[in-house]
């Protein structure tokens, strides 16, 4: 390997041109007021995404310029890897959210779920990418080979989890997201050339199954490790970005430091410095053998079932498990686990589905109220009726059953709608209220979602009304 003094000065020198450009970057998404619209927000999200990713990119494109790749494939690698994630992992982690894992209360047990559906999904579909794209092609010849065509695959992979990001979070700060920013372009970009290097040592070298299972799963631990650290701390400390700031920072030093040495080792394999291992006679063939092809598909495809499985299953049982509600109020229920609570004042309990799509999320409410003795419950209903007609927009009963019981007790339903401004935009609520009398006690639940998503979530509210105890009668 070359070790001029003069290439290692001009290494440091890009190294620290592009951790330059980096800060700049964070400095001018600081300066940038949060957009008012929806394009303005894509717009946003677009900046943020795409320009760390093509620094990163530029620097490492930099380092193979002694037989660089052809940048239409390095751009093709790009946008696989953006479009694997726009397609399949982004949708798949949207099922396997930190609300449903959430709902398993041992730390440990929701980074070992995370790490065996959400990361093992990104860091396999990574290596799919340049498994079916690039890998069989003539121009995969050398060990650095795969480290670029992993990283521009994990690059694009960042920019659309970026820009996930900022359109889910709908009204985020430009300085928050660019800093999220750099982290996915560090990581994901790191991972997927770490994945990258592994592949090339395979068809280079002829390294066996276990190689490249020890390559996945090293990634694919290292991801989950990473995002589940993210994710603990963001449920116990309320979120600054200083913080991530300064975590981008360390990352960047540590992720640049260990993928620069990977990166120096294959060149110096490409050179001949380094002896290879377990060279076969067809190693150096610029079609990608049949047996290497049907161990890569082996191991992908068992990747994929196993983050399939453990996905669906976190998020079945998830969505099963309850919580028993026994406070102030004289009643005991049971509502979902997975649903954040809203309110927990005296007399009034409200939990939200905050998962689901849409402006207006999905809300469970019980409400307990004391009232004079001879009163009606009928007359109770209707007045609260007219006071909804006065107050809400678009008031409109749907149905009136005066003839129901809730355990065992006389109770009334009304189902009606209104309209409603939310700070994401407007909506039409359709909502479900029903009345029940325990002596002097009233109690009123109710369940309000938008049409699109009434009926999603009604079954809820149905396992609500049957575990509904009442523990006083006054």
């Amino acid at each position: 390997m070359n070790s001029d003094p003069s290439l290692r000065r001009s290494i440091w020198i890009s190294s620290l041109i592009t951790f330059v450009a980096f800060a700049v970057f964070v400095g001018i998404s600081a300066l940038i007021p949060r957009p008012g619209s929806r394009f303005g927000l894509i717009l946003l999200g677009l900046f943020l995404a795409l320009i760390p990713a093509l620094l990163w990119m530029a620097f490492f494109y930099r380092q193979d310029r002694a037989e660089p790749e052809p940048k239409r494939l390095v751009a093709r690698m790009f946008g696989f890897g953006a479009l694997a994630a726009a397609a399949i992992a982004v949708p798949f982690g949207a099922q396997v959210t930190s609300s449903t894992l959430a709902q398993f209360p041992n730390p440990i047990v929701r980074v070992v779920l995370l790490t065996l559906s959400v990361a093992l999904v990104q860091e396999t579909l990574k290596v799919a990418m340049v498994r079916y794209v690039v890998l069989g092609t003539d121009e995969f010849d050398r060990h650095p080979d795969g480290i670029v065509y992993g990283l521009a695959s994990g690059l694009g992979f960042a920019t659309i989890l970026t820009l996930a990001y900022v359109l889910r979070a709908g009204g985020v700060l430009p300085l928050a997201g660019a800093i999220r920013a750099v982290d996915n372009v560090l990581v994901h970009g790191a991972l997927g050339a770490v994945s990258g290097y592994y592949i090339g040592r395979v068809k280079i070298d002829g390294k066996k199954l276990s190689w490249m299972a020890m390559g996945l799963g090293l990634v694919t631990v290292i991801n989950g490790l990473y995002q589940g650290a993210q994710n603990e701390l963001a449920s116990q400390f309320a979120y600054n970005p200083w913080y991530d700031l300064l975590a981008a920072v360390i990352l960047a030093v540590i992720v640049g430091s260990v993928l620069f040495y990977v990166f120096r080792l294959a060149l110096r394999r490409a050179s001949g410095d380094l002896s290879t291992v377990s060279m076969q006679s067809h190693a150096r063939a610029m079609d990608m053998p049949w047996d290497i092809a049907v161990r890569y598909d082996i191991l992908l495809l068992a990747a994929v079932a196993i983050a399939v499985l453990v996905g669906l299953g976190a998020g079945l049982w998830a969505r099963s498990a309850v919580v028993r509600y026994q406070g102030d109020m004289p009643v005991v229920f049971q509502y979902p686990a997975r649903w954040a609570q809203q309110s927990g004042e005296t007399g009034l309990f409200s939990v939200r589905d905050l998962s689901t799509l849409g402006v207006f999320k999905p809300t469970l409410t019980v409400e307990s109220q004391k009232v004079a003795e001879g009163t009606a419950l009928d007359l109770f209903a209707a007045q609260r009726s007219a006071v909804r007609s006065q107050t809400l927009t678009y008031y409109t009963v749907l149905e009136d059953n005066s003839d129901l019981t809730v355990s065992g007790l006389p109770a009334i339903r009304k189902d009606y709608e209104y309209s409603t401004l939310t700070a994401s935009g407007p909506a039409v609520v359709r909502v479900t209220e029903i009345y029940v009398m325990s002596q002097r006690q009233i109690t009123i639940l109710r369940y309000e979602a938008e049409h699109g998503s009434y009926d999603l979530e009604i079954q809820s509210f149905e396992r609500l009304l049957r575990s509904l105890q009442f523990t006083n009668a006054e």
